[in-house]
């Protein structure tokens, strides 16, 4: 009798959902975010496997449902679902780009214990290049973000731009690789060979075609630095080239579907500064002298 009684309290749940329909499930479900609906899925077939006659699971409905009702059209125009994506997926990605934008990754000796997700601080010359990484991935259309640095140096040695999304630290040495200095837009094959091989070994097809794989802007002097990870790299003058003097706000503007980084100081528009994106990227700064830097999203300027 034990026995019986715990199988049926085992099947009692499933049978209850047997006998709710899909509205009302998708109803539900649709209270959770694309954590919750992967949990949903994983612990209930009922809405993690596509019942007969289905294209989708209710998970994947639910989160499909999410993203027509609430995507404005400049969210879509960023997210153009991948055909391995699932809508969970998807959904995720929409809920990240709504996020405030913050630092996920420090790498190197250079920078003080992080108070703050949103910004970090240089207070040393010498520990070399340190560079922090947003993990925020941007896929298609138009993304702004705003550098604010605060430092006493008259020509601040920060170079902020995007690369891939890649780590810095799988299988690649502090000392022995990077040699004390975390600078991805100088990882060459003639340079620093294994880390350059280690960074191009995480290419995905999410990358595309372009070689364009990590561009900066040089607040020094307003230079564009820009690397393949290979034998392709280059430091290049633009027209509206301008550097930073001392502390202010440079705005930098990735247009995926024109496939150009612009550059605003303080404000004003200085130019487009590199073209030739295409894929996935992620924001990033390098530091190399004492400053602190906030990083935040704004709106695209027309």
């Amino acid at each position: 009798m034990q026995h019986s009684d715990n199988e049926r309290a085992r099947l009692l749940p499933s049978a209850a959902l047997d006998v709710l329909g899909n509205d009302l499930l998708l109803r539900c479900a649709s209270y959770l975010d694309a954590d919750g609906l992967v949990q949903l899925g994983r612990t209930s077939a009922r809405f993690g496997i596509p019942q007969a006659g289905q294209q989708r699971s209710l998970a994947n409905e639910a989160a499909r449902q999410q993203f027509q009702q609430s995507a404005t059209n400049e969210e879509r125009s960023r997210l153009t679902k991948y055909d391995d994506e699932s809508d969970v997926g998807l959904l995720r990605a929409l809920e990240q780009l709504r996020r405030p934008l913050c630092f996920d990754e420090l790498v190197g000796y250079g920078f003080s214990p992080q108070e703050h997700p949103a910004s970090v601080t240089c207070a040393t010359y010498d520990e070399g290049w340190s560079t922090a990484v947003s993990g925020h991935v941007m896929r298609g259309g138009r993304h702004f973000v705003e550098f604010v640095i605060d430092t006493a140096e008259r020509r601040p040695a920060v170079q902020l731009g995007i690369m891939r999304l890649v780590s810095l630290t799988d299988g690649i040495h502090m000392v022995t690789d990077w040699e004390w200095n975390v600078d991805p837009v100088f990882a060459s094959s003639s340079y620093i060979p294994l880390v350059s091989e280690k960074l191009r070994s995480q290419r995905t097809a999410r990358w595309g075609v372009s070689n364009v794989h990590c561009c900066t802007y040089y607040c020094y002097n307003g230079s564009c630095y820009w690397t393949d990870w290979d034998n392709e790299k280059g430091l290049s003058s633009w027209q509206g080239q301008e550097g930073l003097e001392g502390s202010g706000t440079i705005g930098l503007l990735l247009d995926l579907d024109e496939g150009t980084l612009s550059v605003f100081r303080n404000g004003r528009r200085l130019g487009v500064m590199k073209e030739g994106f295409g894929g996935e990227y992620c924001w990033f700064v390098t530091v190399g002298a004492p400053c602190t830097i906030n990083i935040s999203r704004g709106r695209a300027p027309n």
